[in-house]
Parts: structure tokens; C-alpha cells; sequence
């Protein structure tokens, strides 16, 4: 158990994705002392299985839900500038065929419509191409009935890591903030305070926490966090499955938006790490969220979809490199399909607990100011939401770190161009603590694996500055490289090995670690 944590604070989170991480960090710059607890890995689930955008959800458009697209093309204007490191614009092409249920004047008003309600925070205006225009720079699309293609601009995100730098600047803030610590029972039974029984799952060791305010930021887990609280209760969470796929790459620089043929559902392409991420779908998921994963129904859904658009590429079963699923924690309902279900944010208060279920990642700001007000009523305290930078955000401007970074860190630390190009979106500024990592040490410079830019160093940044503590922490979240074709071979042995060495394995146990890492690949190996 972390000896620093204290018998009590004002605030405590259960749950380290998004939502429990932007609240911890919020919560701390403004002045009161937090401790968030996550059961696994810091955005270990949905948070870091989403479809990487940062968007304002065009196709909310669709259902009229103008105020939830507003918010977050906002949202995303206030990304764009806080992390452009891990936030950054992409274009997006929406083609039109014939016989589509959405005609191209349908798609036409959207994009308009999409403009407008970004404003000032539009980051640029979106061009409408004929056919032969689209064929042009897409020349890989299918020719055969298509009227015309849209092209507007949304935003990608490393998800993972964002997640992590708003756990890090909370714990600059003077947060505590523990992976691997499962809550095991909560008593809110009035008073002043509420308890909680901590267990730490690296070390067996238990502990209790006392807190004024209890916020249960689960996400798919809250169903099960609200019944230590009200083991009658109702459920407050609908969990919807998303899956993805990883497949070889069909466009460079432009993401793609389909609409679907069975369903009328929209499902994107996305150039994501020299290689397409193809998702996502929308099923309601009732099983446990610790063993949710793609299903082969799924898989052969999201190929045929995006194989009638790229009629050139190879779309069979065994071309999928890797794939994913995350499950959204979407306000409950009885009614409607899982696609209907509205994504705005709730939030449930209950003596001293307040849960934060629905949302977007794209939102998760603004849920954070919401959940931070309700704290605040909970702990009679006037609470001002102060701003604060993320650890990697250059203190210049975009485009000067990373032409900066290009030029001189080649040179200075004996890298490849790719790699310091990679680092710098990476890390942010904090790419240069990781370098100087090398100068200690020439051998950490030495590549993951041949065909990917990652580098030892990183391994041992992850677990010294990174809270890393298992082997797929580093793969999957940290270095992302475990959803490559490199998730398999000298990666994850190489990456073991310098593990065991600074976490003290025996080979026993660096053996586990590689089994375990397995577990959560899929296709399996």
C-alpha cells in the first residue's frame, strides 16, 4: 500500500479513465487534496479503446442534439490548443453513392450546419468535391456510383495518454493517485465522511481511506462500484460495446466516415500509427466490461462495411492485424437500440457519492467542471476551477517544438529523424527526459523492434515517471506498440527483460507477465 496516502482527503475518485483522471486533475489545481483509485492500469479500459477522435459527433447532427455538438467542437478547440502533442486536426472525407439513405443535400446542410456551430473554433471550413475531384486524392475509393465527397475536419487523439498526463499534472498538484488499488467497500451512512476499503493488488495489502466526497467515475464498472453503496440499487449505466480493427493502411492522411448499408450506423477509417483503424460498432454488452472483446460477428460487420468502399484492398479475416473493443457507460435506459442511446453526461448524487455516468471523451472537461460544482455543494466549500497545463505541452507553439525537435534532437542524441518525430507527439516536451535517458546510457536507444521507432528508454520512463507496472501497461498504454504488427516477437521479450531488471522479476514471473500481456491481444496469438 502507497505509505504517502493519507488516513483522509476531501475528495476521492474511483475510477482512472478519463473522467476520474480530468476530475483529479481539475480537483487538485483547485486547491483540494485528492486520491484516485483505479483497480487495473490508469485508462485501461474504454479510455484507452475508443475510436481515438476528439470530434464534435457529426452524426449527433442527425438526432437533433445540437447543444452536445456545440459543447464539444468547443471542447475540442480548447484540446487542440492544451495537448497538440496528443490532439490534432484531421480531415475527414464523407462520400456519397448512389442509393444511399443520406443524399448528398442531407450531407451538404450537415457540414454547413457543423461549421456553424463550431465558429470561431472551426478548424477549417469544409469543401464539398464532384466525383471526379474525390477520385483525384482518393483514387483507392470506389469509382462505381459515387455523386460526390465531403471533406471536413475533426481531431485525433492518443487516448491513453492523455488520460495519463491529466493523472501525472494531478499528482503535481499534490494528488494521490494509485493504479492497481481496487475499492473493496464503501460505507456512506451520513456523518461527514465517507469510508472506503482499499486493497492494493500488487501487494495483497489493505488499508482504509476516509473521504468528505466519493466520486464513483467507473465508467462500464459503475453499476458494480454503485452496489457497494446500494446493493438493491437500480443500474445507472447501460454499457454499449464498441470494437475496432487494425488493418493495413488505405488512406495516409485523410480519415474516412461510411455509412453503413444495413443499419444506417456511420463507421470511420482512420490513418492511426502507419497503419487504418477501422470502427466502431455499437451493441449493447451485458457481460462482465473486464473480459469484453471483439466478437467474430463484429469483425466480419466492420470488414464488409469498409470493403465496399476500397474494393482494391484486402479485406479477408487474416488480414486484421489487431482489434479492440471498449464499452461506452452510457446513461441507463430501457428504450430505444444501443446507437439511440443518448451520450450526454449524468450525474447521480447520493449523500456524499456523486456518479458520473454517460459522456464523451471529447466532453471530458466539461463533465469534470460539472462534477467538480457538485463536489463543491457536497463539501459547502466555494471551489473555483482554476487552469492548468498538461506535463507535455510545449510552451511553444506547435509547430515550432516539433521543426524544432526535427532539427536539433537527430544530432544531439544520435536518432533517427522518425524517431525524434515520433518521441515529440509522444511526450511533448517531455520527450528530452526520455532522451537524456540515452546519454546515461547508449544501449536504451536500442529499438523495441526494427520496423517501429520505440526505444528502451521508454521502457524504463514508463515505470520511473510513468506509474508502469506490468508489462502490458507499457505495451498497450504507454507505447500503444502492442496494437501493431510488433506486439508479438523481440518487443514484448525486450521489453520484459528490462522490466525484470528494474521491477526486480524472476523469470517465473517475467514468464507470467508475457502470458498475461497475451491475454489481452486479440486476434490471440
Amino acid at each position: 500500500m502507497n505509505p504517502d496516502l493519507p488516513p483522509q482527503v476531501d475528495l476521492a475518485i474511483i475510477g482512472g479513465g478519463i473522467n476520474g483522471a480530468g476530475l483529479a486533475a481539475l480537483a487538485a489545481h483547485s486547491g483540494l487534496s485528492v486520491a484516485l483509485l483505479e483497480k487495473d492500469d490508469f485508462a485501461s479500459g474504454t479510455s484507452s479503446k475508443s475510436t481515438k477522435l476528439i470530434h464534435g459527433g457529426i452524426r449527433y447532427l442527425e438526432l437533433a442534439n445540437f447543444a452536445l455538438v456545440f459543447e464539444a467542437l468547443h471542447e475540442r478547440s480548447h484540446l487542440l490548443r492544451l495537448a497538440p502533442h496528443l490532439v490534432r486536426p484531421l480531415a475527414f472525407l464523407l462520400p456519397v453513392y448512389q442509393g444511399d439513405k443520406r443524399p448528398a443535400w442531407m450531407l451538404k446542410m450537415g457540414l454547413w450546419l457543423y461549421d456553424l456551430l463550431a465558429g470561431i473554433h472551426n478548424i477549417r471550413r469544409h469543401q464539398w468535391f464532384s466525383a471526379p475531384e474525390t477520385l483525384a486524392f482518393a483514387p483507392n475509393l470506389r469509382a462505381e456510383g459515387l455523386k460526390g465527397c465531403g471533406l471536413y475536419y475533426d481531431a485525433q487523439v492518443n487516448d491513453a495518454r492523455l488520460v495519463l498526463e491529466n493523472i501525472l499534472s494531478a499528482e503535481q498538484a499534490g494528488a494521490w493517485c494509485l493504479n492497481y488499488h481496487e475499492v473493496l467497500a464503501v460505507k456512506n451512512e451520513g456523518g461527514d465522511q465517507a469510508e472506503l476499503l482499499l486493497r492494493d493488488r500488487s501487494t495483497g495489502e489493505s488499508r482504509r481511506l476516509k473521504a468528505s466526497c466519493l466520486v464513483n467515475a467507473a465508467g462500464p464498472w459503475a453499476n458494480r462500484v454503485h452496489s457497494l453503496l446500494a446493493p438493491q440499487g437500480k443500474p445507472l449505466v447501460r454499457p454499449t460495446r464498441g470494437s475496432h480493427l487494425v488493418v493495413d493502411q488505405v488512406l495516409p492522411d485523410k480519415a474516412l466516415l461510411i455509412t453503413t448499408r444495413g443499419d444506417n450506423r456511420v463507421i470511420f477509417v482512420i490513418p492511426w500509427r502507419g497503419y487504418s483503424l477501422v470502427g466502431t460498432t455499437d451493441l449493447d454488452d451485458e457481460g462482465d466490461p473486464d473480459k469484453t472483446a471483439p466478437t467474430e460477428e463484429e469483425i466480419r460487420y466492420l470488414l464488409g462495411e469498409a470493403s465496399r468502399l476500397f474494393p482494391g484492398q484486402s479485406w479477408d479475416r487474416a488480414k486484421v492485424l489487431a482489434a479492440f473493443s471498449g464499452l461506452r457507460p452510457l446513461a441507463w435506459t430501457e428504450k430505444g437500440s444501443a446507437s439511440s442511446v443518448s451520450r450526454e453526461d449524468r450525474f447521480l448524487i447520493e449523500g456524499k457519492c456523486v456518479t458520473i455516468v454517460g459522456g464523451k471523451l471529447t466532453t471530458y472537461r466539461a463533465m469534470a467542471r460539472k462534477a467538480l460544482k457538485a463536489c463543491a455543494r457536497i463539501l459547502n466549500r466555494p471551489l473555483k476551477p482554476l487552469p492548468f497545463s498538461l506535463p507535455g505541452a510545449p510552451q511553444t507553439p506547435w509547430e515550432d517544438f516539433e521543426k524544432a525537435s526535427l532539427a536539433q534532437w537527430p544530432e544531439r542524441y544520435g536518432i533517427h529523424p522518425e524517431q525524434a518525430a515520433h518521441l515529440a507527439r509522444l511526450y511533448g516536451q517531455k520527450a528530452q527526459s526520455v532522451l537524456e535517458l540515452t546519454l546515461a546510457d547508449p544501449a536504451l536507444k536500442e529499438k523495441l523492434d526494427e520496423s517501429r521507432p520505440e526505444i528502451l528508454a521508454q521502457v524504463v520512463y514508463a515505470v520511473r515517471e510513468e506509474k508502469a507496472v506490468h508489462l502490458g501497461d507499457v505495451m498497450l498504454r504507454r507505447l500503444e506498440i502492442g496494437y501493431t504488427p510488433a506486439r508479438l516477437g523481440s518487443a514484448p521479450e525486450k521489453a520484459s527483460r528490462l522490466l525484470a531488471q528494474l521491477l526486480h522479476w524472476d523469470e517465473p514471473r517475467r514468464q507470467k507477465e508475457l502470458a498475461d500481456y497475451q491475454t489481452f491481444l486479440f486476434p490471440r496469438p
